[in-house]
């Protein structure tokens, strides 16, 4: 098996990106899983893992020296996210919408601004006979969640194993964060106007990216949206239908994943990664 490093991403939440990723994982062995869906991580909960370790993820922030501060307001000026804020006389106030990036330091003029670092995730690593996970984690009360994303995808990335991501639905950027260094993308969608109308911005967000792209339509006779048409007009492979099962949904409530449970999506899914082998060693 390559080392494929796999990204499982879906333009809306709900469509079942964590029963494929979770299936990936108990069904190719020596896959490393990343739950990459910082604000609502779940793999570690359904496969029913414990954490062997964590490390904190640090974000710099600026520390301003008032005796230093000429109240220029050129750090306020270069913020384009709104994260230093003057009022009247007063210094600079950093509030929680700073990336980190820096800029402020190197315009300030007096160099009077330094950083610090201010914890704002947590990537915990699970590991069972089975099965490893990194996952990333944002803290409660932070508004950012593309620098704990983009940690812990470079932290599975020093691992030299195969690789699925699990990415954060919708198509902004915490899920373009998941996908930027995978391989391939694999778009979970399902047959409904919602899903349909996602899996267009997806498609619109992934295909410049110029990854192998393939779509799965998961819970599919729950309504009749044609995603194939939709699909070719994007030149997009439909990889799968996945029908709507009562006993899949029954399992994945207690834990089991879908690839457990049935034998038919355990195929499925060694199709779909050798699939996706054969088109990045292209």
């Amino acid at each position: 098996m390559s080392d494929l490093t796999l990204a499982v991403a879906s333009g809306k939440g709900g469509t079942g990106k964590s029963s494929f990723a979770s299936s990936f994982g108990v069904t190719k062995e020596g896959v490393l899983l990343v739950d990459a869906d910082v604000e609502e991580p779940n793999l570690a909960l359904l496969l029913n893992l414990k954490p062997l370790e964590s490390s904190l993820v640090n974000l710099q922030i600026p520390v301003i020296k008032e005796e230093l501060c000429t109240r220029c307001g050129k750090c306020t000026d270069a913020c384009r996210f709104g994260a230093l804020n003057m009022f009247g006389n007063n210094i600079p106030m950093v509030n929680d919408l700073c990336h980190g990036c820096g800029l402020c330091s190197l315009v300030c003029p007096t160099k009077a601004i330094s950083e610090t670092e201010k914890p704002i995730g947590e990537i915990r690593h699970y590991l069972s006979r089975n099965i490893e996970l990194l996952e990333g984690r944002l803290m409660l009360g932070m508004p950012n969640p593309v620098p704990i994303v983009e940690a812990v995808v470079d932290a599975a990335m020093a691992i030299e194993k195969p690789k699925v991501i699990d990415c954060a639905p919708g198509t902004s950027c915490p899920m373009v964060a998941g996908v930027r260094k995978a391989d391939a993308v694999l778009l979970v969608t399902e047959p409904t106007p919602f899903g349909l109308a996602d899996l267009k911005l997806a498609l619109e967000a992934i295909i410049p990216l110029k990854k192998p792209i393939g779509v799965v339509v998961n819970k599919s006779g729950i309504a009749s949206e044609n995603v194939e048409e939709l699909c070719r007009d994007f030149n997009v492979p439909v990889l799968g239908h996945f029908p709507f099962s009562r006993h899949i949904a029954a399992s994945y409530a207690e834990g089991i994943p879908p690839a457990k449970s049935d034998p038919l999506w355990q195929q499925k899914i060694s199709d779909i990664w050798n699939y996706f082998e054969e088109r990045v060693a292209k």
